[in-house]
């Protein structure tokens, strides 16, 4: 049977219709969370002019990054919760890692900018902003795409040429991913799997790394720094990206390695514990939107503003209609 035309089937929770109910509305509250909450920073930050800042840019690309995640996974999901159906084409699982693979890797790549963004903030502010400018960090968070884009689709290109067994087609969990579709393969899929690791090792650990170069240089700055003023901001806006880039890889570590320790693939509790351990995936895009929203003062100010004016628009509208009436 051809790879293309076949269909797959979504391991996902097993429990009774209560449960299932309980499931539903919870990943229904999330998404509609999500993309609400996330599209409001968005359109935020692209009317206001006072935002269109190098750090704000790359909010908006983690913003971007959640939107296309949660839309990736979540309807699916809730498709398979609503009608029980667990079927999914070949094709389209193979869509869905791509675009899932894509978030992931976009939002260490943004993660990693933000933090080099605050690291020039914090220890050269006379010479941030000649090094960070508005025109670099759309540039950078452009290249961050493309980078994943090119990256995964060398993935999927190898994913491609797998034959699938004919008697087994069943993914391990709520969303199709590059080790879940390798499991069913017949071939050799050493290159997929070195290809992998490799993917791991340069688009992981790499800025995983810098990262952490970036944090040890802020620490230490804010500890030989005599100015509590300066170590209140900086410690400020470093402990704001530590706890979105927390959120992120605990997500991501729940995803990926936790799954794997469960050998029982058959048992109703480690199918449970495994659907559990990928639906955490959604913890990171809602921690993002919060966190900064909180945190971020000028960011939460101007949405407070917008959303007054528009409030105060709403109110006068009636007002406005009984005068013209009354002048009828």
């Amino acid at each position: 049977m051809d790879n293309k035309s076949s269909v797959l089937y979504l391991a996902t929770f097993e429990a009774p219709y209560p449960v299932q109910v309980l499931i539903l509305s919870l990943c229904l509250t999330m998404y509609l969370t999500i993309t609400a909450a996330n599209l409001l920073v968005l359109v935020t930050v692209a009317v206001s002019t006072d935002l269109h800042k190098p750090m704000h840019i790359f909010l908006c690309n983690l913003v971007i990054g959640d939107i296309i995640g949660s839309t990736s996974g979540v309807p699916k999901q809730l498709q398979v919760l609503l009608t029980s159906n667990r079927e999914i084409l070949y094709v389209s699982c193979v869509a869905q890692m791509f675009t899932l693979h894509i978030f992931a890797m976009n939002e260490i790549f943004t993660l990693a900018m933000m933090s080099v963004d605050r690291y020039l903030a914090i220890c050269y502010p006379l010479h941030y902003h000649t090094k960070v400018t508005l025109k670099r960090s759309i540039f950078l968070s452009l290249l961050s795409w493309l980078i994943a884009i090119v990256a995964v689709g060398v993935q999927v290109i190898l994913i491609l040429q797998v034959k699938l067994k004919e008697n087994y087609r069943q993914i391990q969990g709520i969303f199709c991913d590059n080790m879940g579709i390798s499991k069913l393969a017949i071939d050799d899929t050493s290159k997929v799997e070195s290809y992998g690791i490799s993917m791991i090792a340069m688009y992981i650990i790499s800025p995983f790394c810098v990262i952490a170069y970036t944090y040890i240089r802020i620490l230490v700055e804010c500890k030989n720094s005599s100015s509590s003023e300066f170590r209140g901001k900086a410690l400020h806006t470093f402990g704001t990206h530590f706890m979105a880039l927390a959120v992120f890889f605990t997500s991501v570590f729940s995803d990926i390695l936790l799954p794997r320790f469960v050998k029982d693939v058959d048992s109703e509790g480690a199918r449970n514990f495994r659907s559990a351990a990928q639906l955490v995936f959604l913890l990171s895009p809602v921690a993002n939107v919060l966190i900064y929203c909180l945190r971020t003062t000028e960011l939460r100010l101007t949405i407070s503003t917008h959303f007054k004016k528009i409030l105060r628009k709403v109110h006068l509208c009636p007002e406005m209609k009984v005068h013209v009436l009354g002048r009828g």
